[in-house]
């Protein structure tokens, strides 16, 4: 029952006084779209039926749609079945050749069936896709149905938000095209939990957002059995059976608050002799998979405010020595013979440092403690920020969970990076504590050249400046 009331939302199509009721208990809404939702949200339990639902809303949209005043001769018209990989995109797709396969009338449809593409008379191709915004470019599109969203990666080569804004303009020629995004609700954070908070329960918007216990959804899950989950692990239960989102997983630094500490247009800062004291921290990497990061930063003059100066990151893969020489460079441009780190390799980069004239001292404090401590500084704007995307979005990806303990920690999403927000976070700490005290020498900015001239020297050909 609840589940036609979702597609008849989807699809403007009139509802019962029943329907209605679901509809505005699930939605926060009074009234329906009139003409149905263009862009959806599910916020569904887990076995819900989301998969097979995805698959119907894919095979009317190819089947029953007549999408043909709008291509061209030669057009590529699709419909995607997206997923943070191919195998979990698979899910979807099987049912949707199930579906096709069994129903007479559909199957005559079926021009060619390959691994990951099906061909119809109708002149739609249904595919599947991992969550890549460059994948999802070129085709004119009809529907995509972007399974488990809150699991995709969010940040790194393709984070949910960029793919979702690849999708968009695919879609804009189509105009019954749909986009819907389907999941069991995680983290408070990606781009499933901002539609949830930008959409949910407003009337005069046209981005629909439904959220759903699994005991609506699929009566015929025991309530037993959700109940015995959900004693198991309260908060991962609850987010897994009941539809929410997880309020041990959230944000650690929200986006408004970084840029509030952001100087636009900034994208570095050069030495300067009026700056007493500079200081800096080291990353490290072994050059196979993450990268090597180094930030410069100093505290203002009669304040406390943190300003960055640089941040630097070696993508894999590298040779670390020749990374350790071009960041001793950096170093020595800044006035630095010493630099903190992440006590990464044990005393490789001590002795590799060493060689370069550069005194490598290990932080004593562990990552999760750095962002931690790094968190007041933001949300007072203590902190003049760089303007650079990637920096920005890695710091908006971090999630701060709340241990059973009650001790929080912070930490990039599995598969994420955080290797230029963790310098960063690590120079901000180094200043805060040390800023007024002796622990490193002082700048010996006398015998730096005035000439920026130490960057041409730079031998790792993946090292960014932003």
């Amino acid at each position: 029952m609840a589940w036609l009331v979702v597609l008849k939302a989807i699809f403007g199509l009139a509802m019962t006084a029943e329907d209605l009721a679901i509809f505005q208990r699930q939605t926060g809404r009074i009234t329906p779209l009139l003409n149905g939702s263009k862009e959806t949200y599910l916020v569904i339990g887990r076995r819900g039926g989301k998969s097979f639902i995805s698959a119907l809303v894919t095979c009317f949209i190819a089947c029953f749609i007549d999408f043909s005043p709008f291509i061209t001769v030669g057009e590529t018209l699709a419909v995607m079945c997206l997923a943070k990989d191919k195998d979990q995109a698979r899910i979807v797709f099987r049912y949707v050749k199930a579906i096709l396969n069994h129903i007479p009338a559909l199957k005559s449809m079926i021009i060619d069936q390959r691994a990951d593409e099906i061909e119809l008379t109708t002149g739609v191709t249904i595919m599947v896709k991992a969550s890549d915004f460059g994948g999802v470019r070129g085709p004119t599109i009809a529907c995509v149905v972007a399974d488990e969203i809150a699991f995709w990666p969010s940040q790194g080569a393709n984070p949910d938000e960029e793919v979702l804004s690849a999708i968009r303009p695919a879609m804009a020629t189509i105009p019954d095209a749909k986009l819907l995004c389907i999941s069991t609700g995680y983290a408070q954070t990606g781009a499933l939990y901002d539609a949830h908070k930008e959409h949910y329960g407003k009337d005069d918007d046209d981005v629909l957002v439904w959220q759903a216990d699994t005991a609506l959804m699929n009566p015929t899950i025991s309530q037993t059995y959700i109940d015995r989950e959900i004693e198991k692990d309260p908060d991962a239960g609850r987010a897994e059976w009941l539809g929410l989102f997880r309020e041990d997983v959230s944000a650690a630094f929200p986006l408004e608050v970084i840029e509030a500490c952001i100087v636009p247009g900034r994208m570095e800062i050069p030495y300067s002799p009026h700056v007493s004291r500079y200081f800096g921290f080291l990353d490290p990497s072994g050059g196979r998979h993450d990268a090597f990061t180094l930030a410069i930063a100093h505290q203002n003059y009669g304040s406390d405010k943190i300003v960055l100066d640089l941040i630097r990151a070696t993508r894999s893969p590298f040779d670390p020595s020749e990374v350790v020489k071009d960041y001793s460079l950096v170093l020595k441009a800044y006035g630095l013979s010493n630099a903190l780190g992440d006590n990464y390799g044990g005393e490789w980069p001590k002795a590799e440092f060493a060689k370069n004239g550069i005194t490598y001292e290990l932080c004593e404090k562990a990552k999760s403690e750095l962002y931690l401590a790094a968190v007041p500084v933001f949300t007072s704007k203590r902190l003049e920020l760089l303007d650079i995307e990637k920096l920005k979005t890695e710091f908006r990806r971090l999630e701060r969970r709340r241990g059973r303990s009650g001790k929080d920690t912070i930490d990039h999403p599995p598969r994420g990076s955080d290797d230029a927000a963790n310098a960063v976070s690590g120079v901000i700490w180094v200043v805060s504590e040390h800023a007024g005290q002796s622990f490193l020498p002082e700048s010996c900015g006398d015998r730096v050249s005035s000439k920026w001239n130490y960057l041409d020297g730079l031998s790792s050909a993946t090292t960014e400046r932003f």
